[in-house]
């Protein structure tokens, strides 16, 4: 392994369990205001996942497996991880008025859902 792989996969690791605490955190209550364990457990896992999902997209899309990539290779990724960024926001903006937990959840997975087509044309492309 490289020293960049080396260090993204310290840095996805990092990521993944912050994410993850921000989803145990997020989980939405019962009416009684208490949120089971079992919920909050269940949004942390599906919140790292999805982490995990979009480092691996931009692990794949920069061709790291191959060695440092291009500055070209560069630009166009951060370019695409712009785009899946503007339409969480999008996202973001559209659910205005709805529970923080469920209005966050819409975010995280327009971004996904963004990285997601990124990849698939990206892939196209080349």
């Amino acid at each position: 392994m490289t020293d960049l792989q080396i260090q993204l996969l310290a840095l996805s690791a990092v990521l993944t369990a912050m994410v993850a605490f921000a989803g145990y955190q997020l989980a939405p209550a019962d009416p009684g205001g208490v949120v089971p364990p079992k919920r909050a457990w269940r949004w942390a896992g599906v919140s790292g996942v999805a982490m995990m999902a979009d480092i691996g997209m931009v692990h794949e899309l920069l061709g790291l497996a191959d060695g440092t990539p291009s500055a070209a290779r560069v630009g166009a990724v951060g370019i695409g991880v712009l785009c899946a960024a503007f339409a969480a926001l999008v996202a973001y903006a559209v659910e205005r008025g709805t529970e923080r937990a469920l209005r966050w959840r819409a975010t995280a997975a327009a971004f996904t859902a963004g990285m997601v087509v990124v990849t698939v044309v990206m892939k196209i492309a080349n």
